[in-house]
């Protein structure tokens, strides 16, 4: 005997445990059928790829299997060669970059002497 337990609140218990019993049963068994129908599908692709293939190859055509490409990402010391790599372009440019504005100073004097007559005659 329980003081203040009523018989309807272990029947009420016993209902809802019996219910979420149903549900995780109902949960499991469509689990169960979807990865059962993604496993026919597959199998019904490969039969069907098979006969394709078997086809093919009684025509003389050349089967190709689909391959999948996935760029891999870079590893850290990929990472640290690209950019030591664009460091040293982006030196060379400044480098060229700074050979350029040096030529075009060493012909500000014959620009002067063409554009301004006056100043070469002095």
């Amino acid at each position: 005997y329980l003081h203040r337990f009523k018989w309807i609140h272990l029947s009420e218990r016993l209902a809802y445990e019996r219910l979420v019993r149903r549900q995780r049963m109902r949960a499991e068994v469509s689990q169960a059928k979807r990865e059962t129908n993604f496993f026919l599908q597959n199998v019904e692709k490969s039969k069907g790829l098979h006969k394709l293939q078997e086809m093919k190859s009684k025509k003389g055509q050349e089967w190709q299997e689909k391959s999948w490409h996935f760029k891999q990402r870079e590893t850290e010391m990929e990472i640290q060669a690209s950019k030591a790599a664009s460091r040293k372009r982006k030196a060379r440019e400044l480098g060229k970059a700074a050979e350029i504005h040096g030529q075009a100073q060493s012909n500000v004097t014959l620009l002067a002497k063409i554009f301004n007559p006056a100043a070469g005659r002095d």
